[in-house]
């Protein structure tokens, strides 16, 4: 498994698990997250995650990674729950990598995250 498979998995354990701490380990002091047309600036994703993590409890299931050095490129499932009913989206999560660190991320999500 390369470094950046290792991370990405790391990742995705630390979320599933809720430890915001462990998963900003990995990123960048200024990274960015951008899904759809929603960016969290460098510097707040700390408060992006806890928020996240205390209101909703989406898991991630890593299908595959691609490695492309500095960006790699992850397929992952995400399943979750919304006004009670279980919901299942395809995504893709690319990640740029400075110093073996994300300093971006963007999240393709098939279909609404809001349903």
């Amino acid at each position: 498994m390369s470094s950046a498979q290792a991370l990405v998995r790391r990742h995705v354990d630390s979320f599933n698990a809720g430890d915001a701490e462990t998963l900003l380990s990995d990123f960048t002091s200024d990274a960015s997250w951008v899904t759809g047309d929603y960016t969290v600036p460098g510097g707040e994703l700390r408060e992006f995650f806890r928020s996240a993590m205390a209101s909703i409890t989406p898991r991630l299931d890593l299908v595959r990674v691609v490695d492309g050095g500095s960006v790699v490129v992850a397929e992952l499932t995400e399943s979750w729950t919304h006004d009670g009913e279980a919901k299942r989206a395809a995504l893709v999560a690319v990640f740029d990598l400075v110093e073996g660190r994300i300093a971006r991320a963007k999240i393709y999500r098939e279909g609404s995250a809001d349903a």
